[in-house]
């Protein structure tokens, strides 16, 4: 359902730094797509292993993530570029529009960490930013299980500096009295937020796997604020405020 942002969420947006559109699209449609990129996870997973590499911040047994999923794989691919995410894009974003990350986050059961409080640009800081962020929940995303929580305002800060640690990087303390707002989502219901957004995740108490699914898409053309550089070859979602697809066609 190609979803209408009303005047109240894009309220919340500049206030709070977030919102929720809820039942973008069908439990049934999720399933199906935690089932495409669970395989693609275990493929990739099976290629690493037999290279010897390592998973990054990937804890096995706590919480995986697997990137760039629709660069690889053409049924992602088409579900990042579908009438949903074009008009909740170029709506907040301008009429320019390209798929900046993906990834899949996945908390397995009985765990006990949080995911940090982090910024999404503090991992790579670029220009354009604020960037968007739709965390999409392939099931039902829960206080139990480890939704996120956000931080209300805090991307009216800026990029604040985060440090290192051995689970991602961090930019407010989990000891802290605020620790924000939980957004529960149900599946096919999406998380917005902007990219200089202070968020983490909870641990999954519950005895199944969090599935979610992070899409991030940025006004086009996007650089690396350190260095100005072009960021290349990312995936056109929106050009002059249609489909990028229709629109270069036309061009």
């Amino acid at each position: 359902m190609v979803p209408n942002i009303t005047p109240e969420q894009k309220s919340q947006l500049e206030r709070d730094g977030y919102f929720l559109l809820e039942n973008v699209f069908a439990p049934e449609e999720m399933a199906e797509l935690a089932q495409v990129v669970e395989d693609f996870e275990r493929r990739m997973h099976e290629a690493l292993v037999a290279k010897g590499g390592t998973e990054g911040i990937s804890r096995a047994g706590e919480i995986t993530f697997t990137d760039h999923i629709a660069e690889r794989d053409e049924r992602v691919r088409e579900f990042c570029l579908r009438p949903e995410f074009v008009k909740i894009t170029t709506e907040l974003l301008g009429p320019d529009v390209d798929l900046y990350w993906n990834q899949t986050v996945f908390k397995h059961p009985e765990g006990e960490k949080v995911f940090p409080w982090h910024q999404d640009d503090g991992y790579t800081a670029v220009d354009p930013s604020p960037y968007i962020t739709l965390w999409l929940a392939l099931n039902d995303a829960t206080p139990e299980n480890g939704c996120i929580s956000v931080l209300p305002g805090s991307y009216k800060r800026g990029l604040v500096e985060h440090q290192p640690s051995p689970i991602g990087l961090v930019c407010h303390d989990n000891d802290d009295p605020d620790q924000g707002v939980q957004v529960p989502v149900k599946a096919g219901g999406i998380a917005v937020f902007w990219s200089l957004t202070m968020h983490k995740s909870g641990p999954n108490r519950s005895q199944g796997m969090r599935k979610a699914y992070v899409i991030q898409y940025a006004k086009s053309p996007l650089r690396y604020k350190e260095s100005g550089e072009e960021i290349k070859d990312l995936i056109p979602v929106a050009r002059n405020g249609r489909p990028a697809a229709e629109a270069l066609a036309t061009a």
